[in-house]
């Protein structure tokens, strides 16, 4: 280090602190004293210093190649140190690793990696769930690695203890006909009821196991998921039976994952997700048995949770005509205006963005004949359109949108609308063709508007169908 100390002496006062620089990304590159540099725009004095520290004429061009085993040489004979001593005294604070270094490095630590994987693999039972999702689920060991093989050292142990967990999880799960809420299930394995929670990573990675799971039993020999249906929909918390055909890639909206959930035997929160409806003529519970309910309650609105739409196998409109406003006050006035006529038809609030509770009464609604039609009415904003746009895309054969085309929106702006910023107006380009139209119109106006302002429009509509 002393002897390299004075090589660092003497290129400092040389003022080739550029010459420096250059053999430094040189030998980082290649990783060995070998290739050549090129100086370009050197100055007289670097020529002059160069070409004595190498005890050899350099060509009078501002341009100078000089060759790294050259500077080496001249190292060992002028300070008695390499090229590689000297590069990391003068950058003391970076690491002199290699590029061809890195690679094996990165190569070592990607293989150790996949090997923590294969391990925790190898360490299940030839037949049990967690091994087979490990080794032939979609989002498996091979996912996984891909996903965080460079991810740092202490990434990478997180990772697999979570990995570890969830892979035990599968056959852990509750046994036949005794199904367990989900919460008191992570309470068990973990300590923690929150542990498999659907926005936590780990209770992201459990999902896509049971996805995984669910799809490849239907095309292989993989360990079923306990058959629960029964069981759970006698106790009136079972989605209802969902074609795998139409499972993506991953768990896309709450109801699939409830699907998930139930065929696992995992109980979830049934009572918070709810959705308000007006004059449901009739449903069929589980047990091919009327719900009295929609008797009892006549004309009245009902806020339904989850738990009650999920212990219907049928639910049925009044009419084949089904309206959905997102505005609850909008709702109400509706309602207002309709009065107690029993020929109402079937009226539903999402109260924003449709709960899972509205859209599991939707899919019973639209399920109960090809002939009943769902008719959306929501505001005229970025949040309004992108919520038709789904209802559009989840129900493309039985969608019609309500009062979304610009005369409507015009007749909103009667109360003059609210200022829309340009970012917020970009993304309604996004949307699909139908409302090419309307957001052009919207895009030029620049304003919102919002359903209260159609209020009598819809209004006018519910009352003509009853007419």
């Amino acid at each position: 280090m002393e002897n390299a100390q004075k090589a660092i002496e003497f290129f400092t006062q040389a003022g080739l602190s550029r010459l420096v620089d250059k053999l430094y990304e040189k030998y980082v590159e290649i990783g060995q004293v070998g290739g050549q540099i090129v100086l370009q725009d050197s100055t007289v004095n670097e020529r002059r210093e160069i070409a004595s520290f190498l005890g050899k004429s350099l060509s009078p061009n501002a341009t100078i190649k000089v060759r790294l085993v050259d500077v080496e040489k001249a190292l060992k004979h002028s300070f008695d140190c390499t090229l590689p001593d000297v590069l990391r005294a003068y950058f003391p604070a970076r690491k002199l690793i290699t590029r061809p270094e890195e690679r094996a490095t990165r190569a070592t630590h990607q293989v150790q990696f996949r090997s923590a994987l294969m391990a925790i693999a190898e360490e299940l039972p030839e037949e049990s769930r967690g091994r087979y999702w490990l080794q032939q689920g979609s989002h498996g060991q091979e996912w996984l690695f891909s996903r965080y093989k460079n991810a740092a050292l202490v990434e990478q142990q997180r990772q697999l203890k979570q990995v570890r967990y969830v892979a035990n999880l599968l056959d852990q799960l509750p046994q036949s006909g005794a199904p367990e809420r989900l919460a008191l299930f992570a309470q068990r394995t973990s300590g923690d009821p929150h542990a498999l929670d659907p926005d936590t990573a780990t209770g992201r990675l459990f999902l896509l196991a049971l996805h995984d799971l669910m799809r490849n039993q239907q095309h292989d020999n993989a360990p079923p998921l306990l058959s629960f249906d029964k069981q759970l929909e006698e106790s009136g918390e079972a989605a209802s039976a969902m074609d795998i055909s139409s499972v993506p890639t991953s768990p896309q909206d709450r109801i699939q994952e409830l699907e998930l959930y139930s065929k696992a035997g995992l109980l979830v929160d049934t009572i918070s997700s709810n959705v308000a409806v007006f004059n449901l003529a009739a449903a069929t519970c589980q047990d091919g048995i009327s719900d009295q309910l929609l008797q009892a309650a006549g004309a009245r609105v009902l806020i339904l949770p989850l738990r009650q739409v999920f212990e219907w196998q049928r639910a049925m409109p009044k009419q084949p005509d089904i309206y959905v406003v997102e505005n609850p006050q909008v709702f109400e006035e509706i309602i207002s205006t309709l009065g107690q006529d029993s020929k109402s038809p079937t009226m539903i609030c999402t109260s924003g963005w449709p709960s899972v509770a509205a859209l599991k009464l939707l899919d019973l609604l639209l399920g109960a004949s090809p002939h009943n039609r769902l008719h959306y009415s929501g505001d005229f904003d970025v949040k309004g359109l992108q919520i038709a746009a789904y209802l559009l895309a989840r129900y493309p054969e039985q969608c019609l949108l309500w009062h979304f085309d610009s005369d409507s929106y015009a007749v909103a702006l009667k109360s003059d609308g609210i200022q829309a910023r340009e970012s917020d107006l970009h993304s309604l380009t996004t949307l699909p063709t139908i409302f090419s139209s309307l957001v052009a119109t919207m895009r030029q106006k620049r304003k919102w508007a919002y359903q209260e302002g159609i209020v009598e429009l819809l209004a006018s509509d519910m009352l003509h169908s009853m007419s």
